[in-house]
């Protein structure tokens, strides 16, 4: 093991063995700054913590780039990073093990996290695709949007599952309605293959199994998600206005004005289904 945390200093050790001799560096860790970046790449800045003369004439600072996820050095180009400092990277990642990907992994979240709750809407760029949201009322899950924002999850039967919540995003369409798919996850935090999906009204709080997904009482899984989650209905609604201003900002500069002119939208009877995808009549929906 590598790491350790020294609590009384707020700092994270690390103790590397190099040769004959065991060195004792100060640890940082950073990340890319991009809110909707889904890399796992960290950035390491170790400087020594000198023992003795010998040490303070040999040891120096260094940088390590690390795909956490991958478990391997994160550099786009290797032969770009001087020798001693790769060289110095391999030794460093070959002693890193399960231990130390357990302290460094949930800070690597907590920063990414902080980035992607934190970022103005205005500088947060996603390459939505608006044919498909505009004409085809796709929708969009917070958690695609913003990989390392707020994540949401609940217990059923002991079992514990991961809730990707899903929007509409056209600008003029003002339902209220989610779609939450709910995947089972491991002690790890591998996802399984999808538990159920439920539409659910989180302003009006109804909720219904969708025909695609298996018999399970949404009785109890409402029960649930409600009892663990007490803020349920809020959360979703700020999502939801969050997902869609950023949706308005990158439509308002990357989508084309002339789109909506070349591919105009058909004509929606009263009784049809809504085309923003809420399952609603248009009537009781969209309709102006």
């Amino acid at each position: 093991m590598v790491f350790t945390i020294d609590d009384e200093q707020n700092k994270m050790m690390a103790k590397i063995q190099n040769m004959n001799r065991t060195e004792t560096y100060t640890c940082e860790i950073s990340s890319c700054k991009n809110p909707v970046c889904g890399c796992s790449v960290a950035y390491l800045t170790l400087v020594p913590v000198y023992s003795d003369v010998d040490s303070l004439e040999t040891m120096q600072s260094h940088d390590v780039t690390i795909d956490l996820y991958k478990k391997k050095l994160g550099y786009q180009n290797d032969k770009k990073v001087p020798k001693d400092e790769l060289k110095f990277a391999k030794l460093f990642l070959q002693q890193l093990d399960e231990n130390d990907y357990q302290i460094l992994n949930p800070l690597f979240f907590r920063l990414k996290n902080k980035i992607c709750e934190e970022a103005p809407v205005d500088l947060i760029d996603v390459p939505f695709d608006f044919e498909d949201i505009e004409y085809d009322s796709a929708m969009w899950a917070y958690n695609d949007i913003l990989p390392y924002g707020n994540q949401l999850y609940v217990k059923i039967n002991d079992k514990s599952f991961i809730i990707y919540d899903q929007y509409c995003l056209q600008p003029k369409c003002t339902c209220t309605d989610v779609f939450l798919n709910l995947f089972p996850i491991d002690i790890k935090g591998t996802k399984g293959i999808e538990y159920c999906i439920v539409n659910m009204d989180y302003k009006k709080k109804r909720w219904e199994m969708t025909e695609d997904s298996p018999r399970i009482n949404v009785a109890g899984v409402k029960s649930a998600i409600e009892t663990q989650i007490p803020d349920l209905y809020s959360q979703l609604g700020k999502r939801h206005k969050k997902l869609k201003a950023i949706y308005a900002h990158n439509r308002a500069k990357n989508y084309q004005a002339a789109n909506d002119i070349q591919a105009p939208m058909p004509k929606v009877g009263r009784n049809d289904p809504c085309p923003c995808g809420s399952g609603k009549k248009y009537k009781k929906c969209c309709m102006p």
